[in-house]
């Protein structure tokens, strides 16, 4: 069963986290000093942290990933619905695992 990462209440807790680190960037600004002509050009640059820059890689990841199995939510509605769902409790911690796993690779 794939979770819907973008309805995710944990991803808007990460894309709110995004959103300010990218405010809270680091703006500078550097003098270009053009010594022929006497003039001198202003330029800004932003540097974003390693990890502003991880949380971007893996919002993008996100985002663009649909992951739902419209069959197979209905299955388990289903299911869940008629008492029929048993939870394999070793298996759903190795998923767990794995999507952590994953997650990490991913903002790193």
């Amino acid at each position: 069963m794939a979770i819907d990462i973008l309805n995710d209440r944990s991803m808007n807790s990460l894309k709110d986290s995004h959103v300010n680190t990218v405010r809270n960037a680091t703006v500078r600004s550097n003098a270009d000093t053009n010594t022929a002509s006497g003039n001198t050009a202003l330029t800004d640059a932003v540097d974003f942290t390693s990890s502003a820059q991880s949380l971007s890689r893996g919002f993008s990841v996100a985002t663009a990933s649909d992951g739902i199995d419209e069959n197979k939510v209905a299955k388990l509605k289903a299911a869940i619905n008629d008492g029929s769902y048993q939870i394999d409790y070793d298996k759903l911690a190795d998923k767990i695992l794995s999507s952590e796993s994953e997650l990490n690779s991913a903002l790193g």
